[in-house]
Formats: C-alpha cells, structure tokens, sequence
C-alpha cells in the first residue's frame, strides 16, 4: 500500500501483473513482511524480497525477522567500539570501521564500486558479510560474482540482489532485506 484515494487503497507490484486488473480483489495477509535468517543463509543470493534467488528452498531459518521495524532508541544501541582491519589500508587508515557498523558505497557507474566491494569482502577480518546489490544491471551481478567475488569471497557472504529490471518496490524492500 503506498496511499490512499478516497475509500480505495492504492498498491504498487512487488513482481508481475499477470492476470490482474484493476477490478481485481485483494486481501491483507494479515501479517508484516518478515525474512528468515540463519547460518544457512552464508553463500546464497536472496531476491530483493527475503527469498533464494535460484527458487529452491533452504532449510529452516534460526530465527524471523520483520522486515520493517523500529530503529531502537539511541540510548539503547550498542556502541561501536572495536574496529575491524578491512584489508584496505586507506580505508583503516583514515576512515576506520568498526565491528557491527553498517556502511554504504555510492559513486557513478564506473567509480569502481564492485571492485572496492570485492576486495573488502575478500580481505576484511569479519565472520560473515551481507553485501545489497540494488539497481545493478543483471549482467554485472553474475561478474561481479563469478570474477571480482569468487567462490572464498561468497562462502562467507549473503547477497541481497534487486537489479534494475525488478520492480522499484523491490529494489526499495531490498535494502531492508539485507539490514534485517
């Protein structure tokens, strides 16, 4: 639901249209958006939506998390105290990360964005990394994945992948996906 017009609810696709129209009924699920997370998440692709990318069921996550939730209040958050070495040493140098943080890369098409991706990926001293590709082009996902991520670079990863061909509300919901 992204508004409302009178009486009338108006929605927006997560995914095809195929045999709606606009007399179509719809009825609330009854619950939020929740996906499922757990170890056996480590080296899938998941859809901008929570799911396995290639369509095939996982096994049975450790825990549910709704999708959209309240930030916890400031005072109740855990401090960011122990920096991690991202094997990047401009990056430790001068713009130090700490364990838990959350961190965004944005630059033009070109920038090298997915080579810095893959190389933090590659070298950082974490346990597992959760990377949110959104608005990619199909073609650069599978690269990015096949040549700059490799197969030890994904062993230890979740992808959250939303390229730009899927619906906006998809690539909108990815990025909550990957921080549930």
């Amino acid at each position: 639901v992204v508004g409302f017009q009178q009486h009338h609810a108006l929605l927006t696709p997560l995914g095809n249209m195929f045999g709606i129209s606009s007399n179509t009924e719809v009825s609330p699920m009854g619950k939020m958006h929740e996906v499922g997370v757990g170890d056996h998440l480590l080296g899938k692709i998941l859809d901008g939506l929570g799911r396995p990318f290639d369509g095939a069921q996982s096994q049975e996550p450790s825990a549910w998390y709704p999708v959209y939730r309240d930030a916890p209040p400031p005072m109740q958050r855990k401090l960011i105290e122990k920096p991690i070495s991202l094997g990047v040493r401009s990056i430790d140098g001068l713009l130090t990360c700490g364990e838990g943080q959350r961190m965004g890369i944005f630059a033009a098409a070109g920038g090298g964005k997915s080579t810095l991706l893959a190389k933090l990926i590659r070298s950082a001293d974490v346990d597992v990394t959760v990377l949110a590709l959104i608005g990619e082009r199909g073609r650069e996902v599978r690269e990015f994945i096949e040549h700059d991520l490799g197969e030890d670079g994904m062993a230890r990863s979740v992808l959250v992948v939303a390229t730009s061909d899927r619906p906006a509300m998809e690539r909108a919901k990815a990025a909550f996906v990957a921080t549930s």
